[in-house]
């Protein structure tokens, strides 16, 4: 949505989110409930996984980041209008909560605004993957190692190896050639840079390791995706 877009008046939805890591602001604040599977979402640098149960408040004009951690997660979403006093003031102090998983799927919305003053803390697995994501994303050619991608993550690089594995199976530098690929993707999807300028902004030591690896990964050449992209 863009900052023109009005919020929705007709109450909550069901929504799932895209395993890609996106970015959005608006000018209307926006309640996230979950109900299946797991959405890591980063908030001006505070983020927390929405698992079943878990709620996180996005007040408005606030930039966020999100990544479906799964294919089926699936959140509860309301949108709610700025400049509304109680409204405004729920908003401007908590961001994540956590209420009983049958609780966010059964009440209405006022029942599930109401509830929301009383509902504990929620903070979730420790490792945000929105937020390891987006940075990485952001400069894929950088130097990264375990202990970069710890110092990011906010955990030990034993924490940090332990759980993208559990999460994703794959080892840190798996993962993080994973990233760059992803990236890489984007630029042959949406640029006229040649295959070793990509490889090159993206962390590959030349165009053909990033071929090798895009081959592996995608089953054709970076020349043929771009082709049928």
């Amino acid at each position: 949505m863009t900052l023109d877009e009005p919020p929705r008046r007709s109450g909550s939805i069901e929504r799932s989110y895209p395993l890609d890591c996106l970015s959005d602001t608006h000018d209307y604040h926006q309640l996230l409930v979950g109900l299946d599977g797991r959405l890591d979402v980063e908030i001006e640098g505070r983020g927390a996984a929405v698992a079943p149960g878990g709620v996180c408040l996005i007040p408005a004009v606030a930039t966020h980041h999100y990544l479906g951690l799964d294919a089926d997660n699936r959140c509860r979403v309301l949108d709610l209008p700025a400049g509304e006093g109680a409204v405004d003031a729920l908003f401007a102090s908590i961001r994540f909560l956590r209420l009983a998983p049958e609780a966010a799927r059964r009440l209405d919305d006022a029942a599930l605004l109401s509830r929301l003053g009383a509902a504990p803390p929620w903070r979730g697995p420790r490792l945000n993957m929105a937020r390891l994501t987006r940075r990485v994303q952001a400069d894929p050619a950088a130097p990264w190692d375990l202990a970069r991608l710890a110092e990011v993550s906010r955990l030990s690089e034993r924490q940090l190896r332990r759980s993208l594995s559990a999460l994703t199976g794959l080892t840190p530098w798996q993962w993080l050639t994973r990233q760059r690929l992803a990236r890489a993707a984007r630029l042959l999807a949406e640029g006229e840079a040649s295959i070793t300028e990509i490889a090159l902004a993206c962390g590959f030591a030349d165009g053909a390791q990033f071929s090798r690896h895009f081959r592996r990964w995608r089953g054709i050449t970076p020349s043929d995706f771009r082709r049928g992209s």
